[in-house]
């Protein structure tokens, strides 16, 4: 069980969504319509975090740790295997150690993505479940859940934060 706990799935995640100011319009209007007319609209950028996810994934089993590293900001912080990871070079060095293991037939699950009044962050949460085979070990199956925390950077989303935790494979 350490050992499953050790190489516990793609770190996607953690529960770290920085709180975000509201913002409201600068004429001072907080009445409804107005609020609602200052929103971003984030059906693109939702869709995009999904994606990001997939890639992330995809980088995870080819074990590429280079175009890993791509979708984290400098100061993000891992959770979910081995010990916290604080930093791009901590979470490389993650990673480095994770893909020496094979992970197979991943299902991701997104329950969904929020974001922040202003649209600069969002977090996304949802389920996993893979075969992981540590090297020279058997594969085994692991379920989990994970959060993501995102943060909107030029343009670009990245990971800030990041954590998976373990969960009892869904019943039949």
């Amino acid at each position: 069980m350490l050992e499953s706990r050790r190489i516990l799935a793609p770190v996607l995640v953690i529960g770290l969504f920085a709180a975000c100011a509201k913002t409201s319009p600068s004429s001072g209007d907080t009445s409804a319509a107005a609020v609602a007319a200052a929103a971003p609209d984030t059906k693109a950028d939702e869709a995009a975090i999904i994606r990001l996810d997939s890639a992330w994934m995809r980088q995870v089993m080819a074990k590429n740790v280079d175009s890993l590293m791509t979708y984290y900001d400098s100061g993000a912080v891992s959770y979910g295997f081995g010990a916290p990871a604080m930093g791009t070079d901590q979470v490389r060095a993650g990673y480095a150690e994770y893909v020496k293991s094979t992970v197979a037939d991943p299902i991701l699950k997104t329950n969904g993505v929020k974001f922040s009044d202003d649209g600069a962050m969002a977090f996304d949460h949802g389920t996993y479940s893979m075969t992981v085979t540590a090297p020279g070990g058997k594969p085994e199956k692991v379920n989990g859940a994970f959060l993501n925390v995102w943060r909107k950077l030029d343009g670009q989303w990245k990971l800030v934060a990041e954590m998976s935790t373990p969960m009892a494979p869904p019943k039949a």
